[in-house]
């Protein structure tokens, strides 16, 4: 191939980097959707995974207003207040050898409390203890509003 075949090339990859992503890329189908406590603010799981005993789970907190909102999701270290129930059990976030969740991170304080900007979005993630492989649903319970109820489970091998 010739120099100017391979800068050709070189240039349409760099352009196809700089061409906006259409909306349907940028947006995943959410698995299971509710409206929280805090107006405005709706919670869509986008994964719900089983592997190996643990269930990951993520979340993403939309914003339907052209307004800044703050939501408290932890507060004080308080991760137990988010956990899923399968059954008559429930599962909470798994903890590391130290002790710590994991799960996304609070800031130095034990909180988590993003201000989501007008139509934005902000992502939170856990792993849970997995219900049994006969479960093929539960319930996300989460410190800001409502159950979100038959969550589907995906298996991965």
């Amino acid at each position: 191939m010739s120099n100017h075949r391979h800068a050709w090339a070189a240039g349409v990859i760099v352009l196809a980097a700089w061409l906006p992503v259409t909306a349907a890329a940028q947006s995943e189908k959410p698995l299971a959707t509710r409206a929280l406590d805090t107006e405005g603010i709706v919670a869509e799981v986008t994964e719900s995974v089983r592997k190996e005993g643990i269930l990951t789970v993520r979340v993403r907190f939309r914003n339907t207003t052209d307004k800044p909102i703050k939501l408290k999701l932890v507060h004080s270290g308080r991760y137990d207040d988010n956990y899923v129930s399968a059954g008559d059990t429930k599962y909470t976030i798994v903890r590391d050898a130290k002790k710590d969740v994991v799960a996304t991170p609070t800031d130095g304080g034990g909180w988590i409390e993003p201000t989501i900007k007008g139509k934005g979005t902000f992502n939170w993630w856990a792993k849970f203890a997995a219900p049994p492989a006969d479960r093929k649903t539960y319930t996300l319970y989460l410190s800001v509003g409502p159950p979100i109820e038959d969550v589907p489970i995906a298996d991965k091998p």
